[in-house]
């Protein structure tokens, strides 16, 4: 249980340390090396990292998530809906929302309408972004906290894990590619530069 332990308070760390970058103005690459220097105490592919970046009408929140997945949107007509977990800890903007969405549950329009907020969805390795969607208009469709193991072995030396599940439902959505993004605007540069040698070996010739 204490590497249980651990893991959960690493986690709260590391979601603190998140909003507390955001408030004081340091930038996206900044916010995720800081979030690197942390021993989370899970492993990624590649080393991968999930960061979330709320806008709530109350203030905003970053935090760190292990599980993201995109649940519908990408077929037309779709509604954009997707879904993030972590361990439980200090995201009280969410879960304000989260408990709001669901005293009015039974008034959709108002739980839609009133208490929306932005999202982006970023995935980064080391200091660089991979990929990042945008989603606007959201609203918290589910939301519980479970129990994880590794079935009987969460008994003995692997532990448990207690984690928010967050099942998010949105009016818009924009996937970006910032690897892309940054390769045609390193072409971009350099077919300048070379129409600006070109034009300038022009003159030459010229004189």
């Amino acid at each position: 249980m204490t590497n249980l332990k651990t893991v959960v308070i690493a986690a709260i760390i590391v979601t603190v340390s998140f909003a507390i970058l955001s408030f004081e103005g340091y930038s996206l690459n900044e916010i995720i090396a800081e979030e690197l220097s942390e021993d989370k105490g899970y492993l990624f592919a590649e080393d991968a990292v999930i960061t979330g970046m709320f806008d709530f009408s109350k203030g905003t929140e970053i935090s760190r998530f292990e599980i993201f997945t995109q649940n519908t949107g990408f077929k037309a007509r779709e509604k954009f809906a997707f879904t993030l977990e972590k361990i439980v800890g200090e995201t009280p903007l969410l879960h304000e929302v989260a408990d709001h969405d669901f005293l009015y549950r039974n008034s959709a329009a108002e739980k839609k309408d009133d208490n929306t907020f932005d999202v982006k969805i970023i995935i980064s390795q080391g200091k660089d972004q991979k990929r990042s969607f945008s989603y606007s208009s959201c609203f918290i469709k589910d939301y519980f906290v479970v129990s994880k193991t590794d079935n009987e072995e969460g008994w003995f030396d692997k532990g448990f894990a207690v984690v928010d599940h967050f099942e998010i439902q949105c009016g818009s959505y924009q996937p970006n590619n910032p690897v892309y993004e940054e390769m045609t605007a390193v072409k971009e540069i350099a077919d300048a530069k070379s129409s600006i040698d070109y034009q300038s070996e022009q003159k030459k010739m010229e004189r």
